[in-house]
């Protein structure tokens, strides 16, 4: 039966270990902690980037994404959405129940603009259950519940009826496909 037991390094292991594998392996864990620093670094300035927008003076801001085009934010970021279910200027939403959960109305009370935005594109509506929401060219303006922070567009294209709030005009970032199956889609208040 032979034996288990490891044989001891030889002083000529020993000293290949001290002048090779130490040194690659404190190379390596220090690669490892400045990596490390480096991805902190940045997402601590993406995380500043974040509250710089949240101390906005607008309650209604642009943001830019490639795919979308420049489109609606809240005053922290957070994209603001179009339901192509909704009647342009009704007055009304058609997202309600379960649909308003997924997708909640936004408003502010006393809405501020940049210069890229006129305050005339925008109206106030009631919705069925009594709250008010903000709508821009006539279309009710909406949160996705999905985005968990500033700057996700994650309800872009759900359902082929949600669509970022694109500027200046809302619905230009969808593709003549989704056009074709929104206006094909029946019962307000699903797709959602």
């Amino acid at each position: 039966m032979q034996s288990t037991r490891r044989k001891k390094c030889d002083p000529r292991c020993r000293l290949a270990f001290r002048r090779f594998v130490r040194p690659v392996a404190v190379f390596l864990v220090l690669t490892a902690v400045v990596a490390m620093s480096v991805a902190y670094s940045l997402e601590s300035s993406n995380m500043s980037a974040y509250a710089q927008m949240s101390s906005s003076q607008y309650s209604v801001n642009i943001a830019t994404k490639p795919g979308i085009g420049s489109y609606l934010t809240n005053a922290t970021g957070f994209t603001l959405y179009t339901f192509s279910r909704d009647t342009q200027n009704s007055g009304t939403s058609a997202c309600t129940g379960g649909c308003s959960a997924k997708w909640p109305a936004f408003y502010a009370a006393n809405p501020t603009f940049p210069s890229g935005l006129s305050a005339s594109s925008f109206t106030v509506i009631t919705r069925p259950d009594g709250s008010k929401q903000l709508a821009y060219d006539g279309w009710p303006l909406y949160y996705f519940s999905s985005d968990m922070s500033a700057g996700e567009t994650n309800g872009q294209g759900v359902g082929n009826v949600w669509y970022a709030c694109t500027v200046p005009t809302p619905f230009s970032a969808m593709t003549s496909t989704t056009t074709a199956t929104a206006t094909t889609t029946t019962a307000p208040g699903s797709g959602w």
